[in-house]
């Protein structure tokens, strides 16, 4: 059995071939010269990107935080005004590909997928269901809101001298608000 690759025997490097190398110079301790170690980047960027056309080509301005998306046109002329650039590629990030094994199953009408709710003209290969929303615990807060109540009563004597629409929201106001430290004080309690 050989262990070159098809694309060894033609004079064209593939990646798993560049990798070797760098790993038996690593192996062997000593320094690599700059030009070896563009032929790997040259190698590899070739092998992973070359015959793939990005999906998006983006620039962002000079000064500016912002990327807006550009065609090829778009691209050349922000590379002469040396904008920066990046181009995005269907190859999935690594945890990426671990991430989803579940396949879809599909309404009866095949709309959407039961699980993830993705749409059936958009849905990823695999399945990612949307995780379970966490509870977000009360956290004491810095003063005790048993403090309000007094507060509260001096503004419901003090309505009282107000119109009816006006008593009326402020009362609202003030019950919602009674409800909410009575609810916030029962919680609090061990």
């Amino acid at each position: 059995m050989s262990t070159t690759s098809t694309s060894t025997k033609t004079g064209e490097p593939v990646v798993s071939d560049t990798l070797r190398a760098m790993r038996d110079a690593a192996r062997a301790g000593g320094t690599v010269p700059a030009e070896q170690v563009g032929e790997w980047f040259r190698a590899i960027r070739d092998q992973l990107y070359a015959e793939q056309r990005p999906v998006r080509l983006e620039a962002c301005a000079t000064g500016s935080p912002h990327w807006i998306q550009v065609d090829e046109r778009g691209w050349h002329r922000a590379r002469k005004e040396r904008q920066r650039l990046r181009a995005l590629y269907v190859h999935p990030l690594p945890e990426e590909r671990r991430k989803g094994t579940l396949d879809h199953t599909w309404s009866a009408d095949r709309t959407h997928c039961t699980r993830c709710n993705a749409p059936h003209d958009w849905a990823e290969p695999f399945c990612d269901p949307p995780k379970e929303p966490v509870r977000i615990a009360l956290k004491r807060q810095p003063y005790n809101p048993l403090w309000v109540v007094p507060a509260l009563d001096r503004l419901e004597r003090a309505m009282r001298r107000e119109s009816k629409p006006e008593r009326d929201y402020w009362n609202r106001q003030i019950e919602q608000m009674r409800r909410s430290i009575e609810e916030h004080t029962k919680e609090a309690r061990p």
